[in-house]
């Protein structure tokens, strides 16, 4: 499988939830994911979920700006 690499730079408030998020994945697993593997899991359920998060956006603009 082809990959390219990507650098991100997150907050530590961003790191803190990620790094939980990975002990909380332990159960479901069987292992700690990896910081890529958790990051990937997300890119893939934003990309996937996107038509809804789209949606889920515009109602939040919408709302903010009434």
């Amino acid at each position: 499988m082809d990959r390219s690499q990507i650098n991100v730079r997150l907050p530590p408030e961003l790191m803190e939830r990620l790094d939980k998020r990975r002990v909380d994945l332990h159960a479901t697993m069987g292992k700690i994911p990896s910081r890529s593997d958790v990051v990937r899991l997300a890119l893939e359920s934003y990309l996937l979920d996107g038509a809804q998060i789209e949606t889920d956006l515009a109602q939040k603009h919408k709302s903010s700006s009434a």
